[in-house]
């Protein structure tokens, strides 16, 4: 599998932690940082590809997110925040499932009780950090500027066009590690 991540960040602050957090073989991973600001910070980890767009009707980095979407061709996408670092056993588990089209996952918060299962995509059901989806199921869905929710509403969308689906019942995101 070859993973896109893709980090709107308005708190460059967390970005080495983030670094240190991907486990993954480097020719595995496009790891796409789009600041919500109009310059680029310092001190941005060589592991990243760096954009940066201000968009006044973007709340939740959701413009940021969509300016990344569209740099993407291939692979599979996974939204890192900027507020979490990846969970270690993420891409152990799915490295393998090239073939699937979308994967849900429990997310945690960090003392460690569920907060979302993953089983059910849906808004208020789905965070931006318990999904990968693939490239072609994506297509031209894009996040809703406007909505704090448009995580749930985008996820949504890319798993109706998947044809192939997989759920693990396992913790592998936990929510605002970082905060």
């Amino acid at each position: 599998m070859f993973l896109n991540i893709i980090t709107p960040c308005s708190r460059p602050h967390n970005l080495e932690k983030i670094s240190k957090s991907i486990n993954i073989p480097r020719d595995q991973y496009r790891w796409i940082v789009v600041f919500d600001l109009l310059e680029k910070p310092e001190n941005i980890p060589d592991n990243c590809e760096w954009y940066a767009i201000k968009d006044a009707n973007s709340i939740s980095g959701n413009a940021q997110r969509n300016f990344a979407l569209n740099l993407v061709t291939h692979g599979h996408i996974y939204f890192n925040d900027d507020d979490t670092i990846m969970q270690p056993k993420l891409w152990d588990e799915i490295k393998d499932e090239d073939d699937i089209d979308f994967i849900s996952f429990k997310q945690a918060n960090k003392d460690g009780s569920i907060r979302l299962e993953g089983v059910n995509v849906s808004v208020g059901t789905i965070d931006s950090h318990n999904f990968v989806t693939s490239v072609k199921c994506v297509g031209d869905t894009r996040w809703v500027l406007d909505r704090y929710d448009a995580d749930g509403v985008f996820a949504r969308e890319c798993f109706e066009k998947a044809k192939t689906i997989l759920y693990i019942s396992k913790i592998l995101s936990v929510y605002n590690s970082l905060k």
